[in-house]
Parts: structure tokens; sequence; C-alpha cells
């Protein structure tokens, strides 16, 4: 195995969002598969990711930087992206490896069937019945999906559920509102909980087409949220093409305010959502997507290092990484 070369002949890879290099684009990327164990638990949650896009367009190195929670979702995340592939990035017109970060989120989803109106649902919906299919979209041949982020009262009412994510923009978001919004849990006293939920509204006669994932790229974090650890959201408004490739974006609110705009605005322009579908086909879409930021150390630190403490060279064979992983 080849050795490490000295800090001083080593450097990290170049950001593929970096200046002088045009960005890889992304090939097949399959999503990663649903740990039974975290499903069995009900466990939500996301790993951010990073790793080196080679000159042949496969991954090298990938590298769990957080994962929430933790020991859920890390090896799921790192099997996916070894098989991801990449039309390589350029600099100077030839190709080059570049650095990426991206976030794989890990969300349960509750299946929509189409259903007409005013028709009831399963009686053993355990006080959480699904959205109604919206008419409109059932007609069309209109397929999307919905996030919601809602808040469980110590009684088990549902309290400030809104729209996280959604594509496309419209009905669906409408529907899932109504329907959680409705929902009951177990009573748990004294305790105040936030769960999501992403609704997948899908036609059973439609035409089969594989699942896709939201992609997020990276973008650095401003100087002020490192220093002042300072977290927040922006919600975005954003245009997709049939690959759900995001071509424009727009703020629509943001906490604080300002302060993370330009962060997720660079994000979205080089993020792809799994897109809408019509008839079967994907198609361009507006669609609602809200980013979150958090200045942890694998945001603001000073560039990846080895576990030793050394810049990793750039010609050493492709290490394993521990299933687990790490933040």
């Amino acid at each position: 195995m080849a050795a490490l070369a000295p800090p001083a002949q080593a450097l990290p890879w170049p950001a593929c969002n970096g200046p002088e290099i045009f960005p890889p684009t992304a090939g097949a990327q399959e999503p990663p598969v649903y740990p039974e164990s975290a499903r069995l638990a009900g466990a939500e949650g996301f790993v951010d990711v990073s790793f080196v896009v080679l000159r042949d367009g496969q991954v090298g190195w990938p590298r769990v930087l957080r994962a929430e929670p933790s020991g859920f979702f890390e090896a799921a995340a790192i099997d996916a992206v070894r098989d991801w592939r990449y039309r390589p990035a350029l600099a100077g017109g030839v190709p080059a490896e570049c650095a990426l970060r991206t976030r794989l989120r890990f969300t349960l989803s509750d299946s929509v069937a189409a259903r007409l109106r005013d028709v009831p649902g399963p009686a053993n919906d355990g006080g959480q019945p699904a959205p109604v299919y919206p008419d409109q979209a059932r007609i069309e041949g209109l397929e999307g999906y919905v996030e919601v982020s809602f808040e469980v009262a110590p009684d088990g009412a549902v309290t400030r559920a809104e729209v996280t994510t959604a594509m496309p923009r419209g009905e669906f978001e409408r529907a899932a509102l109504v329907a959680v919004r409705k929902w009951r849990f177990p009573v748990q006293p004294g305790e105040t909980r936030t769960l999501n939920r992403r609704f997948e509204f899908s036609l059973p006669d439609s035409y089969p087409h594989d699942p896709a994932t939201t992609l997020l790229a990276a973008a650095p974090l401003p100087r002020e949220a490192c220093e002042r650890s300072l977290s927040g959201r922006v919600k975005l408004e954003v245009d997709t093409d049939a690959d759900g490739r995001v071509t424009k974006a727009r703020v629509l609110e943001a906490v604080p305010p300002g302060l993370f705009n330009e962060t997720a605005l660079a994000v979205a322009r080089n993020s792809r959502m799994a897109p809408a579908y019509l008839g079967g086909v994907p198609v361009a879409a507006t669609a609602l997507l809200t980013l979150r930021f958090e200045p942890d150390e694998a945001h603001c630190g000073a560039g990846r290092r080895d576990d030793d403490g050394r810049l990793p060279s750039r010609s050493a064979p492709q290490p394993r990484v521990s299933a687990t992983g790490g933040k």
C-alpha cells in the first residue's frame, strides 16, 4: 500500500464548486436502502457525506461528516455513495478530481393511494388517516411528494404543521396539511415532539418508473454564522427540469433574515430533486425546498484531514470506510 505523502507535499482536493472548476455532472445515483432497523424503530434522519469525484467519474474516499441520529444510516449512506457515478469535473478543459459534499435524507414515506374524495380511508388508520389524492392531479395523472414537519403536543394533538418540501407545488401540499392536522398520537405528558413525514402521491395505474432521491450540494457557510455559532433555515421556491435539476431558485423566507440566503441559493443551484411525473413521464416543475444550516465542525472546519491529522494524498489508494463512520 502506498504511504501517505508528508503534510508539506499533500494538499486537500479543491471543492467541486470552487473557482476555475467546471463541476461534475451526476450520472447513475441509486438512492440508499432504508435500513430495516431504522424502519422498525420509526427513525428518520440524514447523513452528510464528503467524497472525491475521481477523473474517471467514480467516487473515492467517501466519509461521514455528520449523521442524525447517529448509528442508523451511516452504513447505508456510504454504501450508496460508493456506487455513484459522475461525468468528471473539468479544470483547464481536462478531467480533474474535486471534493464534494452532499446530504442524504432518510424519511419514512406514507404511500398515498389515488382514492376518490369523500371515500373513507381504512378503519384501522390509527388516528392518522392518509391524505386524499387531489381530484385534478388524479385526472391529469400527476404524481409527486410532500414532506411535512409538525409538533405533537403532550395530549397527542398535532400543532405547528408546515410543508418543508413539495414536488410539485400546489394541491399535494394542501392535501398533506389537511390530513396531518387531523392526526392524533398517544398521549405523552410533559413532552412535545417534532416529527417529519413524507407522503408519496403515486397513481396505482401509472407507468412504473425508477425511484429517485433528492441530492443536495454543499456551499461554504457565512463567516458570521461560524464565528457566532448561528443556526438557521431558508425556504426556497425552485424551478426544476425534467431530471429534477434546479434551474432557478427564489428565497421565500429565511431565519435569521438574510444570513444564509446566498448559501442557500448556491446549494440549490447545484442540487437535484426527485422529479414530478405526469402520465408516468418526468416533467419540469416548480417545487418547495427548505434548507437548514448548522455551523458544526463539518461545515466550518478547516478542511478534511485523516485520523492521524495529516492531509490525504491524492495518489493514495482508496481506503475502506468504517460501516458506522463518524461525525
